[in-house]
């Protein structure tokens, strides 16, 4: 028997790796990732996000934390929610979704495309749990609007979410609304290893308290 070009050669590994935070050190890894992202937007002019200390809500017991890991380190994370509530989604909150937030990556990473990968394994992801749709709720208005709106130009055009509408959160502040649908990506277990559990662990499963 003739072997097919490449038998006996050693699997190549996947450049990336999307793995749940369970180890003090990946925490700790993610919080400097998310110091530095604070400080370079803020260099730039530009208020983050989140004004608040967004390591301490990656740190909760209850929060569905993942990171994207390139040697080792991490290049970006977010948070899920399986089961969200989607209070602003009108007629949408009928149908199974996957929601992300407090997205990050490591500045200096454009160029790699972050963003996109993991886009692209959310919807991957959620199209192998069951769900219909990935869905993020972005800020869109001041003290960043610049900013904000340039994030949201950077979701379409570059990563491929949809705008759905513009809200407000209970604050009154203005969000953006967006999704992209659910769907199995062909190769792409070759560039990330996905090491996230389809079904959370026990103490994830509580709903998440209101803000």
């Amino acid at each position: 028997m003739i072997p097919s070009p490449g038998a006996g050669r050693p699997a190549m590994r996947p450049p990336y790796e999307m793995r749940p935070l369970l180890s003090e050190q990946d925490r700790d890894a993610v919080a400097d990732l998310l110091t530095q992202r604070t400080r370079w937007l803020i260099a730039h002019n530009l208020v983050p996000p989140y004004l608040g200390d967004a390591a301490v809500l990656y740190r909760e017991q209850w929060a569905d934390a993942v990171a994207l890991f390139e040697d080792g380190l991490p290049v970006g994370c977010l948070r899920l929610n399986r089961q969200p509530t989607l209070a602003y989604w009108r007629g949408e909150s009928d149908e199974p979704s996957l929601l992300v937030s407090l997205a990050y990556s490591a500045p200096g990473r454009k160029s790699d495309g972050v963003a996109r990968l993991m886009t692209l394994w959310a919807q991957d992801f959620a199209c192998r749990a069951g769900m219909t749709w990935v869905r993020c709720e972005v800020p869109s208005g001041a003290p960043s609007a610049d900013g904000s709106l340039r994030l949201v130009d950077h979701l379409k055009a570059g990563c491929g979410w949809q705008f759905v509408r513009s809200h407000k959160d209970h604050d009154g502040r203005p969000l953006a609304l967006l999704q992209a649908p659910a769907q199995a990506r062909q190769g792409l277990a070759a560039l990330i290893h996905c090491a996230v559990p389809l079904q959370p662990a026990a103490e994830q499963r509580a709903e998440e308290p209101v803000r």
